[in-house]
């Protein structure tokens, strides 16, 4: 399974994203606190628990009310696993919040769509209005 930070590193430079009601539902959901960093300090989304656990995946899951199909199974009873492909995707979907976040404040809203910026290091996200 790939590193969130390796797929958020390959999506980073983007000149277009489309920001899905999946993404503003895990926003909803991110645990934000200060993080002092070796500077000043800002606020930031909790890098261990970005959702309240620790179990990222599992919280995705449950956030986005994963169907029965992408958790594992035991004696007929769901364990409390989501299955390998669902893991996948759903650490894809958490390394692309941040791009999500990223456009998010930059219009001043959570609006699913497609949007597009003028250069891929540039934070001047605009909603394409055709992508409604």
């Amino acid at each position: 399974m790939a590193e969130p930070w390796r797929l958020f590193d390959s999506i980073s430079r983007a000149w277009e994203f489309t920001v899905t009601e999946d993404h503003l539902k895990l926003l909803r959901h991110a645990w934000v606190d200060w993080d002092q960093g070796k500077g000043y300090g800002a606020p930031g989304i909790n890098p261990k628990k970005p959702y309240g656990n620790s179990y990222v995946e599992r919280d995705i899951a449950e956030i986005l009310e994963a169907p029965g199909s992408d958790w594992e199974w035991e004696d007929g009873e769901r364990a409390d696993i989501p299955t390998r492909e669902a893991q996948e995707r759903f650490t894809q979907l958490h390394a692309e919040t941040a791009i999500a976040l990223q456009i998010v404040l930059a219009t001043g809203e959570f609006r699913p769509g497609r949007y597009s910026r003028t250069k891929h290091w540039s934070i001047d996200w605009k909603r394409e209005e055709s992508g409604q």
